[in-house]
């Protein structure tokens, strides 16, 4: 597995491949996007893909973070929670609870469920 090159765990490798997409639209981008994506990018790598897009289409609770192939949505997000993001999700497969967009994750339990069966399915 490839590794994540971060210079306090070089060593821990991610699970899958992923897609991290941030929205860089007007309203996002008044709530410090761009520094959310520079972030993100710091942890990009072979298995982890990061990208700015254009509006996510929830303007409101942004910064908005999508993760791909996990379809999971992050609102709010500032720079001091991708640490978080990097390490519970994308290296330990559990999204950062406190982050999800309500509107797409009513049910964390669920989501949990649905992210452990796609990890067998592959």
């Amino acid at each position: 597995m490839s590794q994540l090159p971060t210079p306090e765990s070089s060593n821990q490798s991610i699970a899958k491949r992923r897609f991290i997409q941030v929205c860089q639209y007007r309203s996002c981008q008044r709530f410090n996007a761009a520094a959310v994506l520079a972030e993100l990018k710091q942890h990009a790598s072979a298995e982890l893909m990061v990208a700015a897009s254009s509006c996510l289409g929830q303007c409101g609770s942004g910064p908005t973070v999508r993760v791909v192939p996990d379809n999971v949505w992050y609102c709010r997000v500032s720079p001091k929670d991708v640490d978080a993001i990097i390490e519970q999700h994308i290296r330990q497969g559990s999204p950062v609870k406190r982050l999800l967009h309500p509107r797409f994750h009513p049910d964390y339990e669920r989501l949990l469920e649905r992210l452990k069966s796609q990890s067998t399915d592959s």
